[in-house]
C-alpha cells in the first residue's frame, strides 16, 4: 500500500485505478504467501521475513519518500556504520517488530491448521498461476517489478547486473592531441524527453525557455536527430564513439569521459536519473560518481527535481583543478510530469492529475509537458550562472523527445517522428569565446545544420583539444 500513496488520484475514475492496480500487483503476494505456507515450518521462516522486510521498505516509502533500486543497493553495500545508525530509529524498530509480530501471529494460526492433502499437487497449480500471470503482460509485469516483494528480487538482479556491467572491459578510442588546453570547463548536460519544438528559443508559441532567451552566449540546434527513442539506447550513443556505420562501438569503446580523465581532466558523473545496464559501465570511468536521488524511480510519484543537481555541481567545480568534465544526467521531462516540476513552478494550467495518460485531457498533458521544459530552462540558466566567470561551455542535449498525442502516440520508445528531434543548447562563457573565436565562429555556423546526436562525442573531444584516429570513422564536430 505505501507504493500507491503519492499516486495521483482525482475522481472515481482515479480511485479505481489505483484500486485496480493494487489488487493486481497484490495477485503476486498472495500467490508466494499461499506457496511458502503449504509446509508449516517454511511458513514459519517466510513469513516472518516477508513482514519484516515488508516493513522495512515500507517505512523508508512512507517517511522518506525513496523505494528498493540498484543504487540504494549500491549505496547500501559502500554504506558504512554511522550512516547506518542515522537512518535506524527507534519508530523504525518499533514498526519493525510490529511487523514481525504479525507475521508470527499468521505463523501461530497457520500450525492449528491440519496438513494440507496431496500438497504437490498445490505446489504445482500455485508455481504455474505465478508464472503465467507474472509473464501474462510486459506492463503488468513491469509494474509488478517496482512493488514488494519482487522489486526486492529485481533489483538485486539488477545490482548484479550493473556490477558485472562495470567490470566489463572497454578499449580506449585511439586519439590524437590537437592543441595544448590548459583550464577549461566542459559541462554536458544529458536531457531527458525534452524535444526541440517545445522550446520558445526556437519558435514555439509558449514561453518555455525564456531565461536562455535573455543570454547572449546560447546557440540552440534545433534540427537534431536520434534513432534512438528510450534512454537506454540513446545515452551509449551520446556518450561514445557509436554511430550509424558503427554502433558496435557503444559495446567494446570507453566514452570520452574516459579519454579525457587520460589528458588530466578532472571528470564527475553526477546523476538525477536511474542507472541503465546499457551504460553502466561509463559513470565508472569517471573519477567521481554522484546519485542524486538513488531512492527514486518513475513508479514513486513524489517530488523529484533536477535543481538538486546543483550542489554538487557546486561541490565539484570547487575542488579546484584547471580542467573539468561534469556530466550531469537530468529527469528532466519523463512522465508523470508533474514530478519533476516544483509546485511553485507550474506555470502553464490545467495540469495532469491522473497517473494514466490517456485519463487526462491533451491540453492537461501538453500543459504539465511544457511545465518540465520551461523547469528544465531554470536549472539550465542556473547551471550557467555557475559557470559565467569560468572558461566554459555547457552543452545540453536531450537523449530523445516526446509524444505527445500526435497520431494516438503518447511518451517514447515508439518510434514516432516527434520523439526522433530532441532538444540540443550550447552555451559558452565570455572568456571561452575570447580564447576559442574561431570555435564560437563554427558553433553559431553550424547551428541550423541536421546533425545526429553522436556529434556530441566527437565536440566533447575537439574542446579538450583532441580527435579520435581513424579513416572510416564519421566525424560531426559542431566548433569547426
Amino acid at each position: 500500500m505505501p507504493d500507491f500513496l503519492d499516486n495521483p488520484i482525482e475522481g472515481f475514475l482515479g480511485i479505481i485505478t489505483i484500486a485496480t492496480y493494487v489488487l493486481a500487483v497484490s495477485v503476486i503476494s498472495f500467490l508466494l504467501l499461499y506457496l511458502f505456507s503449504l509446509n508449516k515450518y517454511i511458513a514459519a521462516i517466510f513469513v516472518p521475513l516477508y513482514y519484516m522486510f515488508g516493513a522495512a521498505v515500507s517505512y523508508y516509502r512512507v517517511k522518506f519518500r525513496v523505494t528498493i533500486t540498484p543504487l540504494i543497493l549500491d549505496c547500501v553495500v559502500n554504506t558504512n556504520i554511522e550512516e547506518v545508525a542515522g537512518v535506524v530509529t527507534f519508530p523504525f524498530i518499533l514498526w519493525i517488530l510490529l511487523n514481525i509480530g504479525i507475521g508470527m501471529c499468521l505463523v501461530l494460526w497457520r500450525w492449528k491448521i491440519e496438513s494440507l492433502q496431496r500438497v504437490w499437487l498445490h505446489v504445482f497449480c500455485v508455481v504455474i498461476l505465478f508464472v503465467g500471470y507474472y509473464y501474462s503482460n510486459n506492463r503488468l509485469r513491469q509494474s509488478i517489478n517496482q512493488r514488494y516483494p519482487m522489486h526486492v528480487v529485481e533489483s538485486i538482479s539488477q545490482y548484479i547486473w550493473l556490477r558485472n556491467q562495470r567490470n566489463n572491459p572497454h578499449i580506449l578510442p585511439e586519439y590524437e592531441v590537437n592543441e595544448f588546453v590548459d583550464s577549461l570547463d566542459i559541462i554536458v548536460v544529458i536531457g531527458e524527453s525534452v524535444r526541440a519544438d517545445h522550446l520558445s528559443i526556437n519558435g514555439y508559441n509558449r514561453p518555455t525557455t525564456p531565461l536562455l532567451e535573455q543570454r547572449s552566449n546560447v546557440v540552440s540546434f534545433p534540427y537534431v536527430y536520434t534513432e534512438q527513442t528510450h534512454t537506454l539506447a540513446s545515452v551509449p550513443v551520446l556518450l561514445t564513439r557509436a554511430d550509424t556505420l558503427h554502433p558496435q562501438h557503444q559495446y567494446s569503446e570507453t566514452s570520452f569521459a574516459a579519454i579525457l580523465q587520460n589528458e588530466d581532466f578532472y571528470t564527475a558523473w553526477i546523476s538525477n536519473q536511474d542507472l541503465g545496464n546499457t551504460f553502466a559501465a561509463f559513470p565508472s570511468e569517471c573519477d567521481t560518481m554522484i546519485w542524486v536521488n538513488a531512492g527514486k524511480s518513475v513508479f514513486v510519484f513524489s517530488g523529484w527535481y533536477d535543481e538538486e543537481l546543483l550542489s554538487d555541481m557546486d561541490e565539484q567545480l570547487s575542488i579546484g583543478y584547471p580542467k573539468n568534465l561534469l556530466i550531469l544526467h537530468t529527469i528532466g521531462s519523463h512522465w508523470y510530469y508533474n514530478n519533476h516540476v516544483p509546485e511553485t513552478q507550474h506555470y502553464f494550467s490545467p495540469i495532469t492529475t491522473n497517473r494514466v495518460v490517456t485519463n487526462n485531457s491533451i491540453e492537461q498533458i501538453v500543459n504539465s509537458y511544457d511545465n518540465t521544459v520551461r523547469y528544465t530552462d531554470f536549472v539550465l540558466d542556473s547551471m550557467i550562472q555557475r559557470l559565467e566567470n569560468r572558461r566554459a561551455v555547457m552543452i545540453y542535449i536531450s537523449d530523445h523527445g516526446e509524444s505527445l498525442g500526435e497520431h494516438g502516440n503518447w511518451l517514447h520508445a515508439t518510434g514516432a517522428t516527434e520523439t526522433k528531434n530532441p532538444a540540443c543548447v550550447v552555451w559558452y562563457s565570455n572568456s571561452f569565446a575570447e580564447r576559442y573565436p574561431d570555435k564560437v565562429y563554427c558553433l553559431k555556423l553550424n547551428s541550423k545544420q541536421r546533425y545526429r546526436t553522436d556529434f556530441l562525442f566527437h565536440s566533447v573531444l575537439s574542446l579538450a583539444g583532441l580527435s579520435t584516429v581513424g579513416e572510416d570513422q564519421i566525424v560531426i564536430d559542431v566548433f569547426r
